[in-house]
């Protein structure tokens, strides 16, 4: 789920020459974060609501925004940045955290308000995990949208927690980085790789997620990873906490 580089190409990373789509590696869908080892190949510009730090393992990777490019070992990017990542064919571990965890504070508190920053030693020891406890009312906050029904929407949540639906949409950007909808669609994404790793086709993986269809599905990962399931998923081995 690396996403594709290359302002000027509009919809390819770049690099030349034959690499495998992104895949071939491994996904781990942790609580609060997923922790990717794998190939970039070719995909769209995207963004989402974790923060990301890229690392590449055989070689420098390359990042470009919207008004930024950053060629480095190591490159850590801001939720909600719209950007593209190569060159196709390099190795990389890519770790995504979304922002409740005392994880994604020790990121912010890194990039400083910038959207992305480049580095190598310094931002390579990030990768480790802090002990320290998730913020109590994030967390009640995302499993409420996590465990809730299909039908239920932002709406029943704000009545669950006494608020006003605009309260409510507030609370999320503050505490979890994402109004509820794109809350609600990123923790479909993670089901739907829950389902793949138990041997679930795409379309068996977006009905468990709670998408309408596979289409459904497949425009939702290219938004925020820049692939679609067959590309993006397909080879990778999938594992995720319980």
């Amino acid at each position: 789920m690396q996403g594709g580089v290359g302002k000027n190409s509009g919809k390819r990373s770049p690099g030349t020459g034959e690499a495998p789509s992104h895949g071939a590696g491994t996904l781990f869908v942790g609580d609060g974060y997923i922790d990717l080892d794998g190939w970039i190949g070719e995909n769209a510009a995207h963004s989402h609501l974790a923060f990301q730090l890229s690392i590449g393992l055989d070689g420098p990777i390359e990042l470009i925004g919207d008004e930024t490019r950053l060629v480095a070992d190591a490159i850590l990017i801001a939720p909600n940045t719209r950007h593209w990542i190569g060159p196709v064919g390099r190795r990389v571990r890519s770790i995504y955290v979304e922002p409740q965890l005392p994880w994604a504070r020790i990121f912010a508190g890194r990039l400083g308000g910038r959207r992305m920053i480049s580095g190598a030693a310094e931002l390579i020891a990030l990768t480790d995990r802090p002990d320290a406890a998730d913020d109590s009312r994030a967390t009640r906050l995302r499993a409420l949208i996590e465990n809730a029904p299909t039908e239920q929407g932002p709406g029943d949540w704000a009545r669950a927690w006494n608020l006003s639906p605009s309260r409510f949409r507030a609370l999320c950007v503050e505490l979890l980085g994402a109004p509820p909808i794109r809350l609600r669609q990123w923790a479909r994404l993670k089901t739907a790789a829950r389902a793949l790793m138990d041997g679930a086709g795409p379309a068996e993986a977006a009905a468990a997620a709670g998408y309408a269809d596979q289409a459904h599905f497949t425009r939702q990962l290219r938004r925020w990873f820049g692939v679609s399931p067959a590309r993006g998923l397909a080879s990778l081995r999938i594992r995720a906490a319980r």
